[in-house]
């Protein structure tokens, strides 16, 4: 996904009124603005996102993130999204796992995906951490999981973007 200049001024300069995830909305500087371009394109297709304010694998108390919690138990049920939670307290101190930047999902609830941004001018890498956390909800929720390369479209190359792949 692209993005111009004049987005990334404005975001570091404070001019995120049109930014619907609070928590995005609130980080400083250019933190968040990846996230926000990549929000931006799921919106236009009809998606609603949150960025960061959300857990399924267990790493935080139940009740922290509300609203996540909310569309993630209607999207899975009760028994899957509780079955989720049990990967943290049970697997966490054999493998570091990160849980993705965001939570993408249609109101009505039927599709949920996971989205990891990577901002190319930024030079964010991928870790070991959050590759094993996107296998996870691919494997454990059977969901759709994507990395999202946030290129300035002044530095776009016309390669087909590649798959990741990964070896542990």
């Amino acid at each position: 996904m692209t993005f111009n200049q004049e987005q990334l001024h404005n975001w570091i300069n404070g001019d995120r009124e049109y930014c619907r995830d609070s928590y995005c909305r609130n980080l400083t500087g250019s933190k968040g603005f990846g996230e926000y371009i990549a929000g931006q394109f799921y919106e236009s297709l009809g998606y609603q996102w949150i960025h960061h304010d959300f857990n399924l694998l267990g790493g935080n108390k139940p009740g922290k993130y509300p609203e996540a919690e909310t569309i993630l138990r209607k999207h899975f049920g009760d028994l899957r999204y509780e079955s989720g939670r049990g990967y943290y307290p049970a697997f966490s101190q054999f493998a570091k796992t990160e849980e993705p930047d965001l939570l993408i999902f249609k109101p009505d609830f039927s599709e949920i995906r996971f989205a990891e941004c990577k901002r190319l001018d930024t030079q964010d890498k991928l870790r070991e951490s959050q590759i094993r956390g996107l296998a996870l909800l691919k494997l454990l929720f059977n969901c759709t999981v994507e990395v999202i390369e946030i290129v300035d479209e002044s530095k776009i190359q016309l390669n087909e973007p590649q798959p990741v792949v990964w070896q542990f």
